[in-house]
């Protein structure tokens, strides 16, 4: 017994390739799935491993030896059924054919009556019959000679197929796997959009959850496509992110861990109402755990030629508050605190504007983060509440699958990405069409455009 792996671009290319060089006979040992390439050009193919007989080749190359080119081709496209019928007929023929060229002294027959007459007139009966014996015992011999030629080789089949299975039972469970995106119950078809969706960063549960949905609104033809898939992807995620760009309320809070980019996203977006929105615009910092972080904000301040304060406590409002009505916008940044504790919420709230019209909180999270991560932050954040997200770092992420994901489990609306550190070309307001490219990556990014 021997075994050879093929590789196809389907499995029923590869169960042809192996009737066509196996023959009829062979074993289909395992099966798995093999993909070349990422993104929406990945291409698969199927790698079968199969077992045949050395025995059962041989006559199939010698059947075929004896078919004229034509009939060759119509016996490698039948069935394997029929195949072996073939071959029967063709090995049957054959040994006849053999049997007829023989010499009669060697082939044993019948003895009729009419033949025994013949011997008993004849004058040389007993050297007939001396002959008829002796072609008795060549043909016992003969026959006993060919059952053992046909145990002895049945035996090293059954001995080979034997040292295969023990060497197969070492290999791993997993040699033959179920296919990607099997677990969750998508089919085999869309087993590569799975792949690409996980690549991209996707939840499997979440990617799971898009492609059977997709299993049931398009009939089989139709997943065949991949074209027609990729669409309905795309449409799925268009459909499910929320985004808002709503920036009529007068106070905006930037609120988030340590480190996700408040004052460079409050910078961005105050340079964008100031320079394209021609609003009137005061900055406010609260941040008074980080070293240097009211002098920060300060020299933006003076470079943008807006009004900045620092407050460090909530009767400082009182300077701002008679003021308000000069001005069309008032960003705050928060210092970055993780909120573990009740008492952080609390000082997070007294330092907050003595106002409960016209506010709006960013909760601003780094897309290089976690999913785990980003769902506990927002989490704890809830305590203080949000009413949006601001993802940045896009342009120093790999994959941005986890923000698609935090939107699905968070229910949040997505306000704007921060793309780069230029100000203020690299921010930008969140839209469903940029998350459909950041996942499927239909277009490069602005900074990948840029270098090239």
């Amino acid at each position: 017994m021997t075994v050879k792996k093929f590789e196809a671009r389907s499995m029923k290319e590869a169960l042809e390739m192996i009737k066509t060089q196996l023959g009829p006979d062979a074993i289909i040992l395992g099966a798995k799935e093999i993909t070349k390439g990422f993104g929406l050009g990945g291409e698969k193919s199927i790698e079968v491993t199969a077992a045949f007989s050395e025995t059962t080749l041989h006559k199939k190359k010698f059947v075929e030896s004896k078919l004229p080119q034509q009939q060759k081709e119509q016996f490698q496209r039948i069935a394997a059924k029929e195949q072996k019928e073939v071959m029967r007929k063709v090995m049957e023929g054959q040994i006849a054919k053999m049997n007829s060229q023989m010499p009669k002294s060697s082939i044993p027959y019948k003895m009729t009556e009419k033949r025994y007459a013949e011997i008993d007139n004849d004058q040389n009966t007993t050297a007939a019959t001396e002959q008829h014996n002796q072609s008795q015992a060549f043909s016992q011999v003969a026959k006993k000679a060919w059952n053992d030629m046909e145990v002895t080789s049945l035996k090293k089949e059954i001995d080979a197929l034997k040292q295969v299975m023990t060497q197969f039972q070492s290999v791993p469970q997993s040699f033959v796997q179920a296919h990607p995106g099997a677990d969750f119950g998508v089919h085999y078809m869309l087993s590569a959009q799975f792949q690409k969706l996980t690549a991209a960063g996707l939840l499997p549960e979440i990617a799971g959850e898009i492609l059977t949905t997709c299993q049931k609104s398009l009939n089989p033809q139709q997943q065949q496509n991949r074209g027609t898939v990729d669409s309905f992807i795309a449409k799925h995620i268009l459909d499910t992110v929320k985004v808002t760009n709503d920036c009529r309320e007068q106070f905006h809070l930037f609120v988030g861990p340590s480190g996700s980019g408040k004052t460079t996203s409050l910078i961005k977006l105050a340079s964008e109402m100031i320079l394209n929105q021609r609003r009137r615009v005061a900055i406010i910092s609260t941040d008074n755990s980080k070293v240097g972080a009211a002098e920060q904000m300060k020299i933006f301040a003076q470079i943008l030629n807006v009004p900045f304060l620092s407050i460090r406590s909530q009767q400082d409002w009182s300077h701002v508050i008679p003021h308000i009505d000069q001005l069309d916008h008032v960003l705050i940044d928060y210092s970055g605190l993780n909120l573990r504790n009740q008492e952080e919420v609390n000082f997070m709230k007294r330092m907050s504007p003595p106002v409960f019209k016209s506010l709006r909180t960013h909760l601003v999270l780094s897309s290089l983060s976690k999913d785990t991560d980003l769902t506990e932050c927002a989490k704890r954040y809830q305590a203080f509440g949000y009413n949006d997200v601001i993802f940045t770092g896009l342009d120093e992420a790999s994959q941005h699958g986890n923000i698609y994901n935090f939107i699905r489990k968070t229910k949040a609306e997505i306000f704007a990405f921060g793309i780069g550190s230029k100000v203020p070309e690299d921010f930008e307001f969140a839209t469903p069409e940029r998350v459909v490219d950041l996942l499927l990556r239909i277009t490069q990014t602005r900074t990948q455009e840029a270098t090239i």
